[in-house]
């Protein structure tokens, strides 16, 4: 079978790989209907690699690169290794991308998002732009028929942004503001607006991602080159700031303007990982009482995301461009993402055919 295989920085290849036939014990093999693209794949081949092991294999996949990427996907159940429970041959399913051990501290917490030596698929283990997929059968969630496979590719990414609202207590009637309109921040807006948000505001420069924004259902777009962001969220939120901010930009340089916009007891939730310092000055969370809280991806986040999407409170198709066959992953789809921002914030993939 066809695969984009990562070999190193700038030199994803497609080619012919073995087809995953036994699965191990605990693991099951999905033929893969629909794969996106996500940022995190786009970075590894930009400049990685950033976790994809190259000299030491993964303690839970046993992986070192060469490694298939892709872990946004959707599919069916094709084979079963022993002792699988959940899901059967035939299942339409849909990817949590978090490996985990099951048994440090963590895990047993249930916070496997956070497991000492957890890591994602498609990049501690091989990933989903290939026809077929073995991953541990603990990942897989079934998908209903009302969900298409293009929605149940990007169901992951939605959970990031589901989790990013969890982890800042959201409560349905509260304010919330998106800073920066990418994937993380598009998931978030739009889960927040169908999970109950009395408004949500998003934060974003790019008049193509303001366009998505729009279509997706947010009624107001805020472009920082052109507006007093600050003074129109409080405009917005009756003088208060919001109740919840979320900060997706990635960007350490704009972490201190994103505190700005909480009201006085508000949480700031970051989702956006950001490698260099943020200048915030701890006078503006302690004065205000306002929190600054971490979310790392999810947790037991996709079962509610499917139901939404299920139900019709959440459409998602202004966020796709068009389907690519495999072929075309690198030169129509990487490349793309790297060079043109106006690009779809998902690029879907057929590695099946």
């Amino acid at each position: 079978m066809k695969a984009a295989v990562w070999h190193g920085a700038g030199d994803v290849r497609i080619e012919e790989v073995a087809e995953p036939r036994s699965p191990k014990s605990g693991h099951a093999v999905v033929r893969v209907a629909v794969a996106c693209i996500c940022g995190s794949d786009v970075a590894e081949y930009r400049d990685g690699p950033h976790v994809i092991p190259t000299r030491r294999p993964h303690p839970l996949s046993g992986k070192t690169a060469p490694l298939i990427l892709g872990h946004e996907y959707s599919g069916e159940v094709v084979a079963l290794g022993d002792g699988v429970t959940g899901v059967a041959v035939g299942d339409r399913v849909c990817g949590d991308a978090c490996l985990r051990c099951g048994s440090c501290f963590w895990c047993l917490r249930g916070e496997y998002n956070i497991c000492e030596v957890g890591g994602p698929v498609g990049r501690h283990c091989d990933g989903a732009f290939a026809g077929l997929l073995e991953v541990p059968a603990y990942t897989l969630y079934r998908l209903p028929t009302e969900v298409s496979d293009r929605a149940g590719a990007i169901v992951e990414p939605l959970a990031v942004g589901l989790h990013a609202l969890r982890r800042a207590r959201f409560e349905a009637g509260e304010s919330v503001v998106v800073v920066g309109h990418g994937m993380i921040g598009a998931a978030t807006a739009a889960v927040a607006t169908a999970v109950g948000a009395a408004q949500v505001l998003v934060v974003e420069r790019s008049a193509a991602r303001a366009e998505v924004a729009l279509a997706l259902g947010v009624r107001q777009v805020l472009d920082p080159a052109r507006a007093d962001v600050r003074r129109e969220v409080r405009a917005s939120t009756g003088g208060r700031g919001a109740d919840v901010v979320v900060d997706c930009t990635g960007n350490s340089e704009l972490l201190a303007q994103s505190v700005e916009l909480a009201r006085r007891g508000g949480r700031i939730s970051v989702p956006g990982i950001a490698h260099q310092p943020a200048g915030i000055v701890p006078d503006r969370l302690v004065y205000f009482e306002r929190e600054l809280i971490g979310s790392l991806g999810y947790r037991f986040d996709h079962p509610a995301v499917i139901e939404l999407l299920a139900s019709g409170r959440l459409s998602v198709d202004a966020l796709f461009g068009e389907t690519l066959p495999i072929g075309s992953l690198v030169t129509e789809g990487l490349d793309r993402l790297i060079r043109d921002p106006s690009a779809p914030l998902r690029i879907p993939v057929a590695p099946s055919e």
